[in-house]
């Protein structure tokens, strides 16, 4: 760069599951006209061989140093993208193992981001559920050093999230004249991208057992009379529930529950 400022040489996708991260990186490899992304799974580096975990590290990075001793400058992007980074990534001494593999690990990657003969045309993505379990070291400048966290959709994203879901339904008139989807946004707080998903399939499948005949379960549903009701997102949303966060009910009875003690504590001591 004419600035003799290095290129970014890894990014760190980090958030609940559910929320996308695996999607992002994808599109973000698509975006910089370089070679198509290699897509890993972290459990699947590891081997039960000495030295072959390693290897397999090396191997990921084959490509781009082959570019780059032929190339030099001219040498395309290679984008590599950690999916469950932190399965191989943890922080070093944290795994007693015996064997010391997990160190090696995040010793090879460093390597080969940040190290003496580190490579200028490779983009490593990681993406985890877990940040706080990664090595300290490879989060530094230099290495993994723009971290973006995928939190969960607010109001506007579940309602995009959803009306994607229902898009196809509402053209072919598979959805009931009383579906309202910012209500159904506004009641899905805290889910994530995948768990509307969930609610979407969920409610989909109330819609079409109403269909089917129990004296004949080989009988073919007629699609004209399949339609989802807003009854059946309702039934959905209590049947898929979100893993994170605190549903407003709860809240609201920890408030209520304090206060009484509150009032409870001042009647026994008013000093």
């Amino acid at each position: 760069c004419r600035l003799g400022i290095k290129n970014v040489k890894g990014m760190l996708l980090f958030g609940p599951p559910g929320t996308g991260k695996t999607l992002m990186a994808r599109q973000i490899g698509k975006m910089l006209n370089g070679k198509d992304p290699k897509i890993v799974n972290g459990p699947e580096v590891l081997s039960k061989f000495v030295g072959e975990t390693e290897k397999n590290v090396r191997d990921l990075f084959a490509d781009a140093e082959q570019d780059q001793r032929t190339l030099g400058d001219a040498s395309e992007l290679h984008v590599i993208i950690f999916d469950e980074i932190d399965a191989i990534c943890k922080s070093r001494g944290s795994t007693r193992d015996g064997t010391g593999v997990h160190d090696s690990i995040v010793n090879q990657l460093l390597t080969k981001i940040d190290g003496v003969e580190a490579l200028n045309n490779v983009l490593l993505i990681g993406m985890t559920n877990r940040k706080d379990l990664l090595d300290e070291a490879l989060l530094r400048p230099g290495r993994l050093e723009v971290q973006v966290e995928i939190s969960l959709p607010d109001e506007a994203g579940r309602f995009q999230i959803l009306q994607i879901h229902t898009n196809k339904m509402k053209e072919i008139s598979f959805l009931g004249h009383d579906f309202n989807l910012q209500e159904l946004a506004a009641r899905t707080k805290n889910y994530s991208g995948t768990e509307l998903e969930g609610v979407v399939k969920s409610a989909t499948s109330y819609a079409l057992n109403r269909q089917l005949s129990m004296d004949d379960l080989t009988k073919p549903v007629e699609e004209k009379n399949i339609k989802i009701t807003m009854e059946d997102f309702l039934h959905a949303i209590h049947e898929v529930q979100p893993a994170f966060g605190a549903s407003t009910d709860d809240l609201v009875r920890q408030v209520i529950f304090c206060h009484k003690c509150l009032v409870v504590l001042t009647i026994l001591d008013p000093s």
